[in-house]
């Protein structure tokens, strides 16, 4: 149960019987290469809304959204010869996030919790062995087998979390079909943070509200539940991350939900980790809300090579589950090689914990803001799958740019030190006492300095 709708589970025929409708069944590709098969109405059914009385709006069953992965690989032995530098998790996507020195600073992403809903999350040894804190997976409903994660998709991106926030708790959410309900799950959770790394690819240049509910009344009254779902999470004070979606044909919602953080691509050139927009991620103006520009900013994405998918960090993946094939080694290793912007959203959701962590008084409209203005990087080069260029200062392709957790610590830090010196004396003791102030030694100052200077 959400706020604003009531997931319920039951067999076609018990609802064509209760509702007095024709469902047909119908496939859709959720993966590359995978599909999921659901119920929706017949074109020519009668229409549900008010079938329940005057306590509901409506009813319908749900459409399954796409996840924002990469098409897994074969299997290689060596790396291919057009393939590039690949980035392993913790270390260097936690150095490329410029995450590394906030760590050795104390911060963390300590109590902040991060819910995930995705295909859920297998106890991988990357994780155990490094003492990551998870809880255990919450069902969404229709899903099942909470230890297993036959994709592998949730279990991987979960290790951007980490990359960024290390001592962040994970609350994986497995979800089935109902991805509404599984998002419902998720806030009934009460989590300061939730990712999610899929969506549907509705949002495409001239489509209205009215297209998508001629196209499919399922389709329609499941992303208007799902907007309201995300709504409520926002109005009560969760920051909600999706990706902006991949390839020309990624027009990600509700990644171009306004109250949202779209979190698109930028590729990371190696050795010299200079940035650039990725051709593979998603980046477009909605139609669907007049105004908004996908994405706000961007993490780790691969980038599109005509000869080999766009594969960027390896990332731990249940042994034998589908992913576990994409890989650099043998097909059963456990590790699988993808990208995708799917990966970019758990990444800002980590830096987002560690600016939590500093100031958990940030609102989510606060905390976009702070992203957006203060804490990304500039990329002035490369072009987005939809061809739309960087460029100096926000643009299209890559909004605000690459996520810095430096430069997001070092605005909550200045925060906080405001609030400190703002305060009485006895809130200035305790503040002292919760261990909320930093210590400024001439390491801090120092540090500081150098974040300013790396800025010029």
């Amino acid at each position: 149960m959400g706020p604003a709708t009531i997931s319920v589970g039951g067999s076609a025929e018990q609802f064509q019987d209760i509702f007095g409708v024709a469902l047909e069944g119908k496939k859709k590709e959720v993966f590359d290469g995978e599909e999921a098969e659901y119920f929706d109405v017949e074109e020519d059914g009668e229409e549900m809304a008010g079938a329940l009385g005057d306590w509901a709006e409506g009813v319908t069953p749900v459409v399954p959204p796409e996840f924002h992965t990469e098409s897994p690989l074969s299997p290689i032995a060596e790396p291919h010869s057009d393939a590039y530098h690949y980035f392993t998790v913790p270390d260097e996507v936690a150095t490329i996030l410029r995450a590394t020195r906030v760590h050795r600073n104390g911060i963390t992403g300590s109590k902040v919790e991060v819910a995930m809903p995705d295909t859920g999350f297998y106890e991988h040894e990357f994780y155990e062995r490094r003492g990551y804190r998870t809880r255990s997976t919450i069902l969404g409903p229709g899903a099942s087998n909470p230890s297993q994660d036959n994709y592998g998709h949730g279990t991987g991106e979960a290790a951007n979390i980490f990359a960024a926030a290390p001592d962040a708790q994970l609350i994986p959410v497995k979800m089935g079909n109902d991805a509404v309900g599984a998002f419902n799950k998720a806030c009934n959770q009460s989590p300061d943070i939730i990712t999610n790394s899929w969506g549907w690819s509705v949002d495409s240049p001239g489509t209205s509200w009215s297209d998508i509910r001629n196209r499919s009344r399922s389709l329609y009254n499941t992303l208007k539940a799902m907007e309201a779902a995300i709504a409520n999470a926002v109005n009560n004070g969760i920051v909600v991350c999706f990706s902006a979606g991949n390839g020309p044909g990624g027009y990600g919602f509700p990644a171009s939900h306004p109250d949202v953080i779209a979190v698109g691509g930028v590729h990371v050139n190696y050795p010299d980790l200079d940035l650039e927009a990725s051709s593979y991620a998603a980046s477009f103006d909605s139609s669907l809300y007049s105004g908004r520009q996908v994405p706000d900013l961007c993490g780790m994405v691969g980038d599109d090579v005509s000869s080999l998918p766009a594969p960027l960090l390896m990332l731990p993946v249940p042994p034998g589950s589908r992913l576990d094939t994409s890989s650099t080694g043998a097909a059963d290793d456990s590790w699988g090689l993808f990208s995708g912007t799917s990966a970019a959203a758990p990444q800002v959701a980590g830096v987002v914990a560690l600016m939590l962590e500093k100031n958990n008084s940030l609102s989510p409209s606060d905390v976009k803001k702070k992203l957006v203005n203060q804490a990304a990087k500039d990329v002035t080069k490369g072009q987005s799958a939809m061809g739309d260029s960087a460029g100096p200062g926000d643009d299209a392709a890559t909004g605000a740019g690459m996520v810095d957790a430096k430069w997001a610590w070092v605005v909550s830090m200045g925060d906080t030190m405001a609030r400190f010196f703002e305060a009485t004396p006895e809130r200035r003791e305790r503040l002292i006492e919760e261990d909320a102030v930093p210590e400024i030694d001439g390491e801090f100052v120092e540090d500081m300095m150098q974040t300013l200077r790396s800025r010029s």
